[in-house]
C-alpha cells in the first residue's frame, strides 16, 4: 500500500517537473474589437400584448397569463414569428416598471393591448373581460384571439 503511494507521488512529481519544463502553451491570438454591432432595428409597427401582475399573485392571476399566452401563441404563430406581435409579462412592481400602471391605467393585473409604432407606444386597449371570462377557457381564449385579431388589424 505504501510503496503504490510513493509510487503515486513520484508519478505526480514527474508530471508537474515536465510540464513546468515543456515549451508555453500556444496562447490564442488577443481578439481585435469587433465592429459595433449594429443596433436592431426598431420595428416600424408592432403590437405588444402584455400581461400585467404584481409580485404577490393567485391562482387566478396565473390562469390568466396562462390562458393569454395560449391564446396568443395558439392562433398567431406566424405574426409572433415576424415581429408583428410580441407577448410579454411584465411585473409593475419591480423597479423601473411602476410607468406601466399610470400609462395604461392599470387598477389590477391585466392584459393590455399596445400599438407601437417606431418604438413608442401609440394606442392601446386593456382587455377587461378577462377576469369575467376566467371561468370559461374556451371563451377566455376567443376573446383574446378576437380582441387581438382586431387590434392587429386596425394598426398594420
Amino acid at each position: 500500500m505504501r510503496r503504490a503511494l510513493r509510487l503515486a507521488v513520484a508519478a505526480v512529481a514527474v508530471a508537474v517537473a515536465t510540464l513546468a519544463h515543456a515549451a508555453p502553451a500556444a496562447r490564442p491570438e488577443p481578439k481585435q474589437p469587433a465592429a459595433a454591432a449594429a443596433a436592431p432595428a426598431v420595428q416600424p409597427r408592432r403590437v405588444i400584448a402584455y400581461y400585467f401582475h404584481t409580485t404577490v399573485r393567485c391562482a387566478s392571476c396565473r390562469a390568466i397569463e396562462a390562458y393569454s399566452k395560449e391564446a396568443i401563441d395558439s392562433a398567431f404563430a406566424g405574426e409572433v414569428r415576424d415581429g408583428k406581435l410580441v407577448w410579454k409579462v411584465v411585473n409593475i412592481e419591480v423597479k423601473g416598471n411602476e410607468h406601466f400602471a399610470k400609462d395604461y391605467a392599470l387598477y389590477t393585473k391585466s392584459v393590455v393591448l399596445v400599438n407601437e409604432v417606431g418604438g413608442k407606444p401609440a394606442e392601446w386597449k386593456n382587455l377587461d373581460k378577462v377576469w369575467q371570462l376566467l371561468q370559461d377557457k374556451p371563451k377566455f381564449l376567443r376573446y383574446v384571439q378576437t380582441e387581438t385579431r382586431g387590434f392587429l388589424a386596425a394598426h398594420s
